[in-house]
């Protein structure tokens, strides 16, 4: 079986998608993954007209990057005959309701709540299912020793709706308290490989997403390394966190934010971070994956 996948940032960011798209081609076994990507200066929409000699040959189609390149590749599949599969990277909002739009054979939500919003969205011929995220629990693990050093860690891109801002300002309030952004934009960014050292270095790890955010992966991976979280209080992260971290309901509130923060980093945890990350390891999820690719 060939799958494409047309992920137009892969080789040139290390964002959600992109760690999807080589997490899912390193894993799953037994099927030949063609990663379509972009080249410097070129538009998604024209590098998915650009590319249909070479994903046309593929027997599942799995545009990314929303938008045009799903309609593109929607026509595309319908006079090929073959499958188009949308995975919810974008979360509840207009660039996933455009999607189901577009009419995927299949649409494939990360969460419960995700799930259950597409499927008031959709079109009827549209099957939705779930499939969560999963993390390399033997590439991100616990530190040796706790640093103990009051180090609050925000892995994400310093933009508008990751809110890193709002972390900062919670972390001010915390005399002793150390912030430490790691991301596009951010202090520090480094390469996917170097991620799992940052994880160790840190004493509690905080994002505070907009609720529109799909899942989240950086959770799971601060979790691996079993540092606890503290994050916005909405159905996705409950069902991501578990009882591994401190929900907040107003995170603009830097005070009610701050608090949350201290509060994470006074419990003692034990491995209850770990054990939430485990269930979504890829030794897991990889099967869910198999048996939903062997149905076509």
């Amino acid at each position: 079986m060939m799958i494409a996948i047309l992920s137009f940032f892969s080789g040139v960011h290390e964002r959600g998608v992109e760690t999807w798209v080589t997490n899912l081609k390193k894993n799953l076994r037994g099927v030949d993954m063609q990663i379509v990507s972009g080249k410097p200066g070129e538009s998604i929409f024209f590098n998915a007209l650009r590319n249909f000699r070479r994903w046309s040959k593929a027997d599942i189609v799995v545009p990314t990057n929303g938008r045009l390149q799903v309609l593109i590749c929607r026509l595309g599949s319908w006079f090929l005959g073959k499958p188009i599969i949308v995975f919810g990277h974008s979360g509840p909002g207009a660039d996933d309701k455009w999607n189901l739009l577009c009419s995927p054979n299949i649409f494939v939500a990360f969460s419960d709540s995700q799930k259950k919003w597409a499927q008031g969205h959709k079109l009827p011929w549209t099957k939705v299912v779930k499939i969560p995220h999963a993390v390399d629990t033997d590439v991100f693990t616990p530190a040796d020793r706790k640093p103990r050093a009051k180090v609050v860690l925000c892995v994400a891109a310093n933009t508008p709706d990751k809110r890193v801002d709002l972390v900062k300002a919670a972390i001010e309030l915390l005399p002793g308290f150390k912030f430490m952004g790691v991301g596009e934009a951010n202090e520090r960014s480094v390469p996917f490989d170097q991620m799992p050292e940052i994880y160790k270095e840190a004493d509690v790890f905080c994002f505070v997403p907009q609720p529109w955010e799909a899942f989240g992966l950086v959770f799971l991976e601060a979790m691996a390394t079993n540092l606890p979280v503290v994050t916005i209080d909405d159905p996705v992260r409950r069902e991501i966190v578990g009882n591994a971290g401190v929900f907040v309901k107003h995170p603009r509130d830097a005070k009610e934010l701050s608090q949350a923060i201290k509060k994470a980093y006074s419990i003692n945890w034990e491995d209850k971070p770990r054990v939430q990350a485990e269930k979504f390891s890829w030794g897991k999820i990889v099967k869910v994956y198999e048996k939903f690719f062997s149905a076509f």
